[in-house]
């Protein structure tokens, strides 16, 4: 066996959708995170730019033995731009297991690196173990990186309800004429958090790639006396990216009917036939004036009043210490956490980034 890592192109695609496939997650419901059917189309959303590296084995060249990619963005750090990669999608074909690829991996992306770089990147549960892999090759540490928020991750299940709207407040869809006003409101509220990716409205509304399936109508705003106060986006992510069903344990596949008779009445997930896809709606671009929970849940609210009505769930991110992470609690829900961390190929970056909160933006992850 011989591997080689090389640049991923788009000629790869059909053999990274095979892999992705074989990665995941054990379960009652097993699942895999998938990004069909063109990977490319959901990396362009992750960063403007990235750098995808694969491995092959010459004697399989029919399949891939592994893969990353680091992506470039342009994000708010500390209340400036900055460019910031994030390291996702480390895939190793479980045959591959324990050989070391995903250090070659990360060797060969260190080349398209600096070391005063900024990256950050995800793992679930704070299972750093694959991270504690890659870092270590035989001539010694290959990065360092640091675990700095938990991400507290909702999926409000749908429900009939009538918007809270605080007095004084109007809600209502976006329209194309809000744009200028919109990028005012983003100009000035983003930089307030740590990570929040820098938003160009014109751009998704001319259908750059980098805002993928998101439209000016997706957007709720909150007003009062005219001017924004808040606003969010429900995301429909599902052209390009799943969480899909490959597998079920015998009691649930024979319970599953039932099971989704139940949710269909008191809320929740329904669980898709094998093959299926979950079907949530993702929150994005979260902006809220003086951080005024009532006006975030008035807009989750209103989203799933409305286009949340299609979907069995919102999905909406939060970093503990920010100040809105109790609004999604108090929805019935689902809950998922992970855990953010910084990583670099030289110094540790922690001392330039200030204490503002962390901000994630779920449908680029």
């Amino acid at each position: 066996m011989a591997i080689t890592i090389r640049i991923g192109t788009p000629a790869d695609n059909a053999k990274i959708q095979d892999l992705v496939a074989k990665i995941t997650m054990p379960g009652p419901a097993q699942m895999c995170f998938q990004r069909a059917p063109d990977f490319f189309t959901g990396a362009k959303v992750i960063g403007d730019e990235f750098v995808l590296t694969v491995a092959e084995d010459d004697e399989r060249p029919e399949v891939l033995a592994g893969l990353t990619v680091i992506s470039g963005r342009e994000l708010y750090i500390s209340g400036h731009k900055r460019r910031v990669h994030y390291s996702g999608d480390t895939r190793v074909d479980p045959f591959y297991r324990r050989r070391g690829i995903a250090s070659s991996l990360f060797l060969a992306q260190k080349k398209h690196r600096n070391t005063d770089d900024l990256l950050q990147g995800i793992v679930l549960k704070e299972n750093t173990a694959p991270l504690d892999a890659a870092a270590n090759t035989a001539d010694g540490v290959l990065f360092n990186y640091w675990i700095s928020h938990t991400i507290e991750t909702s999926f409000i299940f749908k429900r009939k309800l009538t918007p809270r709207i605080p007095a004084g407040v109007t809600l209502r869809a976006a329209q194309p004429g809000d744009l200028p006003a919109m990028q005012a409101f983003f100009d000035r509220e983003a930089p307030r958090r740590n990570g929040y990716p820098v938003y160009d409205l014109h751009k998704m509304a001319a259908g750059d790639p980098y805002y993928a399936g998101l439209k000016i109508g997706d957007y709720a705003l909150a007003l009062r006396g005219g001017q924004i106060i808040g606003m969010l986006a429900g995301w429909d992510q599902k052209a390009y990216k799943q969480t899909r069903i490959v597998g079920f344990k015998p009691a649930i596949k024979l319970l599953r009917p039932l099971y989704n008779l139940y949710v269909g009445i008191a809320g929740g997930f329904k669980l898709p036939p094998v093959g299926g896809a979950l079907n949530y709606l993702s929150l994005c671009n979260i902006l809220i004036a003086q951080d005024d929970p009532a006006v975030f849940r008035a807009l989750i609210d209103w989203v799933m009043a409305h286009a949340g009505q299609k979907h069995d769930a919102l999905a909406v991110a939060l970093t503990h210490g920010d100040p809105l992470e109790d609004v999604p609690r108090g929805y019935k829900r689902q809950k998922l956490f992970s855990s953010h961390f910084w990583l670099s190929y030289g110094e540790d970056p922690r001392p330039g980034i200030d204490a503002r909160p962390l901000y994630v933006e779920l449908g680029r992850l």
